[in-house]
């Protein structure tokens, strides 16, 4: 019964223990030593920027925040397991606003720690620690950025149908999209229909259709991955034109005459203009840009007429239809009278 009791014992000691360990290990640490480096940070560029090449456990460093961007810290290449714990710049203790111990986006670097914070506090404390919540005097990198809040995207808002656009990530660049960062693109509003993570997306819509994206911040531990608000483009698909089937107008006149001819048949789509030519089909000068010409042939001529889509489907360029005016020879006053006489 004796032994029973004391295995009862070291259990429970061995349990609390663990649960001591595990607390230590994964909540925000408070064994701020000394600040390191000096001074107050700040930045806005969504490259990582370096605070201090050497960092040791337990040092601290105050950061001044925007709220118009989600900011990431990030240690690196560390000598030791090292935590991270953000918490308000007047305090080492209570809630944190962030915290994290191993993290993995980066399978090179499986014990370096990764938070990302929203701001509502806007000046804040960062400690780093060693695992657990220990000191340390050995280097650690120690980066950080800001992601933007409000993305933006850029790329035509209309496509011809049939042709594709690309909408990239505004605000961001494709360098900047790393391992601890992820460009969301869908269709409805926060989705990922169409990208779980793309700096810039191709797409071929057939009707009008709004594209939605965000960024995902990642980040392990406490608050973890942070997301901005979402940005959205709408992108007008247009119908381009098709060729005309035939000319209407007067095609017989007399010389010195003229004649209008009208395009038929066909439709303009979104929108085009007109290519009259008399040399044939795109040769020669053009002779008009209007659906209808008038013309004054002095002989008999063949026109031909094709549409041009306009924006953006400038390279939609249309067969043609043709007409031949006949010009006829106006007929000559006699000059005289010739009298036969009959015997």
């Amino acid at each position: 019964m004796k032994n029973l009791f004391t295995s009862i014992f070291i259990y429970i000691i061995l349990l609390l223990s663990f649960g001591a360990y595990h607390n230590a290990a994964f909540s925000q640490c408070t064994n701020c030593g000394n600040q390191y480096p000096s001074g107050t940070y700040t930045t806005t560029s969504a490259t990582w920027t370096t605070i201090t090449s050497c960092i040791y456990g337990s040092e601290w460093n105050i950061e001044n925040l925007s709220t118009g961007y989600i900011y990431q810290w990030r240690s690196n290449a560390a000598s030791f397991d090292s935590q991270l714990t953000l918490y308000p710049s007047a305090t080492c203790g209570g809630t944190s606003l962030a915290y994290n111990d191993d993290c993995s986006y980066n399978t090179g670097y499986t014990n370096d720690g990764l938070i990302a914070y929203t701001p509502g506090t806007t000046s804040v404390r960062l400690l780093v620690s060693k695992f657990y919540c220990t000191s340390y005097t050995s280097c650690s990198y120690l980066y950080w950025r800001a992601i933007p809040r409000t993305p933006t995207i850029v790329g035509n808002t209309s496509v011809c149908n049939g042709s594709s656009v690309t909408l990239s990530a505004g605000n961001v660049t494709a360098a900047q999209n790393d391992d601890y960062m992820n460009i969301q693109w869908g269709t409805t509003s926060g989705g990922t229909q169409i990208s779980s993570d793309a700096h810039s997306i191709t797409v071929s819509p057939t009707t009008t259709t709004t594209y939605y994206m965000r960024y995902q911040v990642l980040a392990c531990g406490t608050p973890g991955i942070q997301y901005s608000y979402v940005a959205s483009r709408t992108v007008t698909v247009v119908t381009p034109p098709t060729a005309p089937t035939g000319i209407t107008g007067n095609t017989t006149i007399c010389v010195g005459e003229s004649t209008t001819l009208t395009a038929s048949g066909g439709t303009s789509g979104g929108g085009a203009s007109y290519q009259w030519y008399a040399g044939g089909c795109g040769n020669g000068a053009v002779l008009g840009t209007g659906s209808s010409i008038s013309v004054s042939p002095s002989s008999t001529t063949t026109y031909y007429v094709r549409r041009v889509g306009n924006y953006p489907c400038g390279s939609t360029v249309t067969a043609c239809a043709s007409t031949t005016v006949t010009v006829q020879t106006n007929s000559v006053a006699p000059t005289s009278i010739n009298a036969v006489v009959n015997p």
